[in-house]
């Protein structure tokens, strides 16, 4: 009797220590408004996550919602009021709401996801507590995607004059006002409705990633496509915290967070695009679809159009008496110190 009593004590005491355990473990909840399978989710945010459940031994975990609680835009205020813990979406998705964090959608700053990505990050670090533009949350990660093209239901574009009246479906505000200063009109449809718009004409063409084309379905209306060196614009992604939430974990677990997220996520964001990139321009490339690289003078007349963007943007960071020229001179410091193309100890090659 006295051997089963002590068992039926250890086995109460470990049901305890259990029952203890489980309590400490907490859901973080994720508000997602893309399919499971997308780059974002499956390349970026799940591998994220994961990472901090293994960080914090489990004490941490998350739940990636497989269903939108409404569209993309209304995802920040979801977040700030608390409907999702964690959440993610496109800077230019709200225009003039983070108009300074929106610093690398600017014409030609980001030439890879992986700089790209970094210079968001590291400039949003540095400034961003000025920009004071992300109220209600904790930041925890910035990123780009990688090069856009311009893929057409027509033949390639091959020049500025060739845009005149083309009608080009964007997805932020900032691409937006590029198409349109280059002479094309800016159609909003969402990417799930991209390829009826191209096949009934409701769109010529469409600014997006090579990954984008074949995931939205979009390369059998596809017929040419036009690239511009260097990033005719990018999009600035967030994923940040509710501040409530953030603020009741503990340190260790908000270190633990802090670990894998800001370079980290820039760079699981590089490398989620370009490996992605290459199934979409491979795709493309099986249904013998024309790239033209937009080059020389050509290319020399988009930027000499767009030059204004930056001044417009300047003077919105004078008016809220920030350095913008500062600013945009250490992201382009920082896109030249993280460069994906940059190589090492080969004579000849690289800087």
């Amino acid at each position: 009797m006295k051997k089963l009593g002590l068992v039926a004590s250890l086995v109460a005491a470990l049901s305890f220590f259990s029952g203890e355990a489980e309590a400490q473990s907490r859901t973080i909840r994720v508000g997602n408004w893309l399919p499971m399978h997308h780059l974002i989710v499956r390349g970026i945010i799940e591998p994220w996550a994961r990472a901090i459940e293994k960080e914090t031994n489990g004490e941490l975990k998350f739940e990636i919602m497989a269903s939108s609680l409404g569209p993309p835009p209304q995802y920040f205020d979801l977040v700030v009021d608390g409907a999702v813990d964690v959440g993610y979406g496109v800077s230019g998705h709200n225009p003039g709401r983070f108009p300074m964090t929106q610093v690398m959608d600017l014409p030609f700053m980001s030439p890879d996801p992986w700089s790209g990505a970094a210079a968001s990050w590291l400039t949003y670090q540095r400034y961003g507590a000025r920009y004071n533009e992300h109220k209600g949350v904790k930041v925890v990660g910035l990123w780009v995607h990688t090069e856009p093209y311009l893929w057409m239901r027509a033949e390639p574009v091959t020049s500025v004059a060739e845009l005149q009246g083309k009608k080009v479906r964007v997805g932020g505000n900032v691409t937006g006002r590029i198409f349109s200063m280059l002479g094309a009109t800016p159609v909003q449809v969402p990417p799930t409705e991209a390829q009826q718009a191209m096949a009934r004409g409701v769109a010529d063409g469409i600014a997006f990633p090579a990954e984008s084309v074949p995931f939205f379905k979009i390369d059998p209306v596809i017929k040419g496509a036009t690239r511009f060196p260097g990033g005719l614009y990018t999009d600035t992604f967030w994923l940040a915290f509710n501040q409530s939430t953030w603020d009741s974990l503990t340190d260790a677990q908000r270190a633990a967070i802090e670990k894998h997220s800001g370079l980290g996520v820039a760079l699981r964001a590089g490398w989620a695009w370009s490996n992605d990139d290459e199934v979409g321009l491979k795709a493309l490339a099986a249904r013998n679809v024309p790239i033209h690289t937009m080059a020389g003078e050509e290319l020399a007349k988009v930027k000499e159009l767009l030059k204004p963007l930056e001044q417009e943007w300047l003077a919105e960071a004078q008016k809220r008496g920030l350095p913008g020229q500062e600013i945009i001179d250490y992201a382009r410091a920082m896109v030249e110190s993280y460069k994906s193309e940059r190589r090492g100890g080969v004579p000849g090659e690289g800087k």
